[in-house]
């Protein structure tokens, strides 16, 4: 019994030891697709549900803290504070989980963007560019982008925010994500309104692009930063009844105190320059209950104005003060631009470094594409080169082999007159004899050696043939290629191409010389043509010689000095005379090939 006992307290201990394991809380995989799925109010409203105490173990509290400041970020609450998102920063930085590290940092730089700490958010950026470069995310890319793009804009970088707000257009589109792209429009055409009057009318095209998108979507946020833009843009433009009609379409989507001052500045402004001064000081006055300086410059310069029209200078002048009072707090408002300059050149370097590494790459494949077709040129020339010599040792061999046929046919011929003599003599001879017998001998001895020669000529004459089916399979014009004559002809049909009016013409004896190339090459082309078709002409011979060669009709018109059609006038003729009928259609080409 008390081993029994012993063993249980053994085992329990032993299940003790194991460590819990490291996997998410079900209510955070739940919050996570929530927010995956665009839901991101409802994740919000489930995440503060929970009670944090539930998540034991570092990973669930880490998540725990990504996610709710990410669902708050999604619901525009304004980040304050930096410690939630610090937990999710020290865990994940121990993991080798680039994506989850890139947000946690990405969202630790959001709340420094949110709390105006300009040097953290760029130090914060600048981790998340690094990261992104060793994952793919989307989502995660473009929301970068956009926010780079905005400190930019900020701190007075506009040609460096455009660029990064048309890349996020091309993200956007790339990937059909219409909430994204009208945001990104949006900012495009904040900064064509900031470049002056010459770009207001790209600003128009880009917004009426934006107002499209949004037409499709539910995301009020979205459609009042649309209506905002639009508004601001119409009152650059003096459209001030449009200005007034966008301008009341966005304060019915918008719940942000501070943007609804925005639209009462716009309002405010409109109707003061329509005159309608009652209204223009209602929303000019309520404009002014912001924390924005320029906003409140901006008002008191209207009211002023609307003071003076109707003759109240004591108003007039009291705003007039205070808008001096509100522009010099805006100078006094100094973004730090050295900072975000700095980042610029660090995403430059970042650029410049991926472009150099691409350009090692593409001079790697340009070696190697370069290195293939420079052994492709030598194999070709190699090829060739060797492709000719054993032309020259086909013909040499030929050549050999027809003088050797030659004076063994010689040698044959007087053996056998030989033979026939030794025969009269030995016929004549009377049997018995020791010179009848000495004759039979070498009548033998003659027959013997004859036959051997006739074996010998047999042997040599089916070689010959070997040779003249290896010499008629191998293509006449890479035969002659090196050929003076037939290089010389190349170089007239060029000549008379390029210059009609000075055309040259092939002699007697160059035609002479080139049939009798042909005709070594070919192993009697020519007087195999002439004996089967008596009826030819002299220019029908060279105008066979030139189809045989390949050459195109246009060729042998420059050839020729004459016109196409007297060439293809040629061929007909040619063939009536080779007794061709014209309704088989043969082609010439195909009837020398058979000669």
């Amino acid at each position: 019994m008390k081993a029994r006992q012993i063993w249980w307290v053994f085992l329990l201990l032993l299940v003790s030891c194991i460590p819990t394991v490291n996997k998410p809380h079900p209510s955070l995989l739940h919050a996570d697709s929530l927010i995956c799925a665009g839901r991101s109010d409802s994740a919000l409203s489930l995440l503060e549900s929970v009670e944090s105490s539930l998540f034991t173990t570092e990973l669930s509290r880490a998540w725990y803290a990504l996610l709710l400041t990410q669902a708050k970020d999604k619901n525009y609450v304004p980040h304050t504070d930096d410690s939630l998102i610090r937990i999710a920063v020290d865990y994940f930085d121990t993991t080798d989980d680039m994506l989850q590290r890139a947000k946690a940092h990405y969202y630790w730089g959001r709340v420094f963007q949110d709390k105006e700490e300009v040097e953290n958010t760029v130090r914060e950026f600048l981790t998340v560019s690094a990261l992104l470069e060793k994952t793919d995310n989307y989502e995660l890319s473009i929301l970068l982008k956009n926010n780079l793009g905005l400190l930019f804009w900020e701190h007075s970088l506009s040609k460096e925010a455009d660029s990064l707000y048309r890349q996020s257009v091309e993200l956007a589109e790339a990937h059909h994500d219409t909430l994204r792209l009208a945001i990104a429009l949006v900012h495009r055409a904040d900064i064509c309104m900031e470049k002056g009057k010459e770009y207001y009318a790209d600003a128009d095209t880009i917004m009426n692009r934006a107002l499209k998108l949004v037409d499709g979507i539910d995301d009020e946020h979205v459609k009042s930063i649309v209506f905002s833009s639009l508004s601001y843009l119409c009152d650059y433009q003096e459209r001030l009844q449009d200005v007034i009609f966008y301008a009341h379409q966005g304060l019915r989507y918008t719940s942000d105190s501070s943007a609804k001052k925005g639209y009462y500045l716009v309002l405010g402004s409109a109707y003061s320059r329509l005159t309608n001064y009652d209204s223009a000081t209602i929303y000019l006055k309520r404009s002014l209950d912001t924390d924005s300086y320029y906003t409140r410059a901006s008002a008191c310069m209207r009211l002023s104005e609307v003071a003076a029209a109707l003759g109240d200078k004591d108003n007039a002048l009291k705003y007039e003060t205070l808008y001096g009072v509100y522009k010099d707090s805006m100078k006094m408002v100094e973004r730090p631009t050295v900072v975000v300059s700095s980042l610029k050149n660090v995403l430059h370097g970042q650029s410049v470094s991926r472009y150099e590494s691409s350009l090692v790459q593409y001079r790697y494949y340009l070696l190697l594409i370069g290195g293939l077709l420079l052994v492709f040129v030598c194999f070709y020339l190699y090829k060739r080169k060797r492709r000719h010599a054993e032309i020259v040792k086909l013909q040499a061999k030929h050549q050999n082999l027809y003088i050797s046929i030659e004076s063994l046919q010689k040698e044959l011929f007087e053996k056998k007159i030989e033979i026939d003599n030794l025969q009269k003599n030995y016929q004549q001879l009377k049997t018995g004899t020791s010179q009848k017998e000495q004759q039979e001998g070498c009548l033998r001895e003659l027959l013997g050696e004859y036959h051997r020669m006739q074996e010998n000529l047999e042997k040599q004459l089916n070689e010959k043939n070997e040779e003249v089916i290896k010499l008629r399979r191998l293509n006449l014009k890479s035969v002659l290629a090196s050929s003076p004559v037939y290089i010389k002809l190349l170089e007239l049909c060029k000549h008379n191409r390029l210059n009609p009016d000075e055309k040259r013409m092939f002699s007697s004896e160059e035609w002479n010389m080139l049939l009798q190339e042909i005709d070594i090459a070919s192993l009697g082309f020519v007087e195999r043509l002439q004996k089967k078709y008596e009826f030819l002409l002299e220019d029908d011979i060279h105008f066979c010689c030139l189809v045989k060669l390949e050459f195109k009709y246009s060729d042998i018109a420059f050839i020729w000095g004459c016109l196409d059609v007297a060439v293809y006038k040629r061929s007909n003729s040619v063939l009536k005379r080779m007794g061709v009928s014209a309704t088989k259609k043969s082609e010439l080409i195909n009837i020398l090939n058979r000669i």
